[in-house]
Order: C-alpha cells, then structure tokens, then sequence
C-alpha cells in the first residue's frame, strides 16, 4: 500500500511539474492544469483511504492525524472546482483540439 501512495504521490508530481511547465511557455493553460489538479485531488484521497487502512481501528479515531487528514482530502475535491468541473474542461478542451486538426 506504501508503494502505491508513493507512486500516486511522484505521478502527481511529475504532472503538477509538466503543468506548470505548459503554463509558463504558455503552450497549455487550461487541459494540462486540469488534468494534474483532477489526478491530485483524486490521487490524495486514495493515498488518505489507504493510510487509514493502514492504520486499522486506530485510523479513525480523532487522536490520530491520519483520521484528520481523510477527513479534509475531501475538501481538496471541492476547492479550486469539483473533479466534476475539471473533466469537464479536460473533455471539452480535447474536443477543441480535435476539431482544430
């Protein structure tokens, strides 16, 4: 399980990187955004899920920082726009692209 949140937490991070790369050459400022913030947020609570996992009972009572941790991920899924919103404007952006070739 420890394998699996750190290979979730260095995919996200190689695509927050390319992201921001994308932004500051101004080549993608909207599909590339999305897209590492939908992994993220979605990445983060699997990553929560499996550490309270790992902690068994324990990692649902309130003396736990695991048990905090799962409980604010989810606002990560609400801030900035829902994952919702942002397959949204992935699809819609893809789509555009689609039509422009």
């Amino acid at each position: 399980m420890i394998a699996d949140q750190q290979t979730g937490v260095m995919a996200g991070r190689a695509l927050v990187r390319d992201a921001a790369r994308a932004w500051v050459e101004e080549t993608d400022r909207r599909i590339a955004p999305s897209v590492a913030k939908l992994y993220c947020t979605e990445m983060v609570g699997k990553v929560a899920d499996l550490a309270v996992q790992i902690h068994g009972g324990t990692g649902y009572m309130r003396e736990v920082p695991v048990e905090r941790i799962y409980r604010d991920v989810r606002l990560l899924r609400l801030y900035e726009g829902t994952s919702e919103i942002q397959r949204l404007i992935i699809g819609g952006g893809l789509v555009k692209q689609a039509q422009r070739s």
